[in-house]
């Protein structure tokens, strides 16, 4: 097993454990939280897709995506 904190900014933090190999999406399963069409996903502080492994005591950060200058 392996603990995962999970952030909806803004929003609060939650601390889910789930087995070792785990997906970003199965935290955020487990978490009970879905990603917008516009909200980036980070593991870590680095873009992420639902589809990368996390560890013990990495960190998912779901925000609103950052937009260009137009």
């Amino acid at each position: 097993m392996c603990e995962v904190r999970v952030a909806r900014v803004p929003g609060a933090i939650q601390t889910v454990a789930v087995e070792s190999g785990s997906s970003v999406a199965d935290c955020l399963a487990a978490a009970g939280v879905e990603v917008g069409a516009n909200e980036a996903v980070k593991l870590n502080g680095a873009n992420a897709s639902l589809t990368a492994t996390v560890s013990d005591n990495d960190r998912i950060v779901i925000s609103k995506g950052a937009k260009g200058n137009s």
